[in-house]
């Protein structure tokens, strides 16, 4: 009778416990999860200086995520476009820290009227020229491009971002210091 009286109180203490830990560890995953499949890592940040006296004519600053120089390009158009090749892992793969893998592959201008993109000077650049590492394909779900594209807005640092599916692009306003009274009456000398 006292084994039994002993089992009956111990026993909804071990699975209390044990509920415990399991529930921990499945809110744990819960949070990795999370996190891994909602990523973004910073892949390129571009800057845009407008070519005097020439309109839809702009000079393209394009920085890697380490702010080293990717590439300096005269573009023509309003808007500009960047585009990526994307191996897509599977979301449970994403988990255990296998991430998309992706390859910058081109920059150019475009306009945002179709009369003046099928009409109008294009030029285009090769970003990067290296392919994605190979993986087993067991992991891979899908293989495709990703494009941003978005309009130009002088005084506006764009960031392109990698998620777990494809590419996406935040601007922010850079502000221009003002000029000072000493900078304005030297302007007007010269």
């Amino acid at each position: 009778m006292r084994q039994l009286i002993g089992w009956m109180i111990g026993l909804p203490i071990v699975v209390t416990i044990i509920s415990l830990v399991l529930n921990v560890f499945l809110a744990g995953l819960l949070v990795l999860t999370y996190s891994s499949l909602t990523q973004e890592k910073t892949i390129a940040t571009i800057r845009f200086n407008q070519v005097e006296n020439k309109e839809y004519v702009y000079i393209a600053h394009i920085y890697d995520d380490t702010g080293s120089v990717i590439d300096t390009c005269e573009i023509y158009g309003d808007q500009w476009r960047m585009d990526a090749v994307f191996i897509k892992m599977e979301y449970w793969a994403n988990i255990f820290g296998l991430d998309s893998k992706y390859a910058l592959n081109r920059f150019e201008g475009r306009y945002k009227n179709i009369d003046q993109e099928n009409n109008s000077v294009h030029k285009a650049y090769q970003l990067e020229s290296q392919g994605i590492i190979d993986t087993f394909s067991f992991f891979v779900d899908a293989t495709y491009g990703s494009s941003v594209y978005q309009d130009i807005k002088l005084n506006t640092e764009y960031t392109v971002l990698k998620s777990q599916t494809g590419l996406m692009v935040r601007e922010k306003h850079i502000e221009q210091p003002e000029e000072s009274f000493y900078d304005k009456a030297t302007s007007w000398i010269r």
